[in-house]
């Protein structure tokens, strides 16, 4: 586990979190200074929070734990978005949301890799 503050690790999700929920709910979405494309917004976004869940709460334990929350995070914003008449719920969105959740998965195991060795004393 990477040795960071508990409360640190929870922020570390449920803040992006939060706000993740605030604009998938939102129902003009919320307005950048730039221009992103919608599925790089959901492909980030579930890569961040797939591997913030990991590490927040289900670190030194399978990832499919994290996957199936997030999974089921991604099937709840378009099924409540199928109800927000200015905005719609599109397969396409939840089939970048699995990329991303594979994508965190792979971004866990990588810093873990990257990480470990700069805290972890190897003696």
């Amino acid at each position: 586990m990477i040795p960071l503050p508990r409360w640190l690790r929870v922020c570390g999700f449920w803040i992006p979190f939060a706000i993740a929920t605030f604009a998938a709910f939102a129902p003009q979405g919320v307005p950048l200074p730039f221009r992103v494309s919608d599925i790089v917004l959901h492909a980030f976004a579930f890569t961040y929070l797939t591997a913030a869940l990991w590490i927040a709460h289900y670190d030194g334990e399978p990832g499919w734990k994290s996957a199936a929350w997030m999974l089921g995070y991604g099937l709840l914003i378009e099924a409540v978005q199928s109800f927000e008449p200015t905005r719609s719920a599109e397969l396409k969105d939840l089939c970048v949301d699995v990329v991303g959740i594979l994508l965190g998965m792979g971004l866990h195991r990588v810093l873990l890799r990257v990480a470990a060795p700069l805290f972890f004393d190897s003696r």
